[in-house]
């Protein structure tokens, strides 16, 4: 169905929903939050900030993308999650309109985008199914295909929050939407969560490492080499967790050779348990990915090796942010902050700010760590 009959329909459907609007008692207030895991994760950070716009007895309620229902554990039981197959949502209709007359009957009083990046068929679609009197989101970031229905659904928002022209890490742009329709300014909360938010720490009988190498852009993956050399450095008398979803080793199979080394074992659990797990872990290398994030804000020590692409937008934290347990390594280019769009050949069939990696900076990285922690 093309973008133009779909927000048509769209618009059709929520003008038939007006005639069945509540005309009163109108309460609580919907965040819409529709990034993946690794966004969802940073978002809790910053969750509680919006609960400044609920009235006395009101319900504060989230809109996530489906897969990233695997995290919801870590958001206060008090705010009611609706997970949403955003794939089925563009695709199925009968399910599109279940998703808005769901979203209607919660007869909100206040309806948030808060990406940057937000869809003028999901994100917007959904703002308005809840016919909210108060509708706020951020300026929307530039998206070549969608720039004319993200235009055209400006008018739906009251008012639009307007983001600085340069580049910031994406819960600093949530704060300057939070500081905005609170009407008040919070310091920028650090990348941590406390132990209460979290599941009970596991109990370990031997000191375990973890390593995350695998990105579903395979191109933002560091070299097994390179993990093999960590491997070297790693102490004798421990366990290594390889970290990775159930087609990850499948479709790179190079990776399997690290499983030779009688210490490392397949980690392929659920994040609550890993984030049990993680508490007592003592150290995470891992690329840019929601393990990377989970592993900062469960405390634990993590050094990620990042790529350049998302360099400020992603990583490394902004400085209010960053807790001291998370360090950040990746080879520094002058297009930098390309969000994944590289301009050049693939080197080694990677972007060339993973191939160009100093592995010695790296494993001497890793050497300092090592030197600070208390080991068994």
């Amino acid at each position: 169905m093309g973008q133009t009959l779909t927000n048509l329909i769209d618009r059709f459907d929520i003008w038939r929903s007006k005639s069945t609007a509540f005309s009163e008692g109108r309460n609580g207030v919907l965040l819409i939050s529709s990034g993946g895991i690794g966004d969802t994760l940073l978002f809790r950070l910053i969750i509680l900030r919006f609960q400044t716009l609920l009235l006395p007895n009101e319900q504060l309620h989230l809109v996530i993308r489906q897969d990233c229902s695997q995290v919801a554990f870590l958001f206060p039981k008090d705010i009611q999650i609706h997970s949403i197959d955003y794939p089925h949502f563009i695709k199925n209709r009968t399910y599109r309109r279940t998703v808005c007359r769901k979203m209607h009957a919660l007869n909100l009083r206040i309806a948030v985008s808060t990406d940057h990046l937000r869809h003028p068929l999901i994100d917007d679609v959904i703002v308005r199914a809840t016919l909210a009197p108060q509708k706020f989101a951020l300026y929307p970031r530039s998206w070549p295909k969608y720039d004319t229905l993200l235009k055209r659904n400006i008018k739906q928002y009251d008012p639009l929050i307007e983001v600085p022209d340069h580049m910031e890490h994406r819960l600093i742009r949530w704060w300057h939407l939070a500081n905005e329709i609170c009407g008040d300014v919070q310091p920028v909360p650090k990348a941590s969560l406390p132990k209460a938010a979290l599941p009970p720490p596991a109990h370990l009988e031997r000191d375990l490492f973890m390593l995350h190498p695998f990105s579903a852009v395979k191109e933002r993956q560091y070299s097994v080499k390179i993990f093999q050399e960590i491997l070297e450095i790693l102490p004798l008398d421990c366990d290594i967790a390889l970290s990775c979803g159930p087609e990850d080793l499948t479709t790179n199979p190079e990776f399997k050779m690290l499983l030779d080394d009688a210490r490392v074992y397949v980690d392929m659990c659920s994040f609550e348990y890993r984030a049990s797990t993680l508490q007592a872990t003592k150290l995470v290398i891992s690329i840019d990915t929601s393990v990377m994030h989970l592993a900062t804000l469960c405390g634990t020590p993590t050094i990620c090796l990042a790529s350049a692409a998302h360099v400020i937008d992603s990583i490394p934290y902004d400085e209010r942010m960053i807790p001291k347990n998370v360090c950040f390594l990746y080879h520094d280019m002058e297009c930098r902050m390309c969000l994944g769009q590289c301009s050049h050949p693939l080197e080694d069939n990677r972007y060339p700010c993973i191939a160009r990696m100093d592995t010695q900076q790296v494993l001497d990285k890793i050497t300092d760590v090592l030197s600070t922690l208390i080991l068994r």
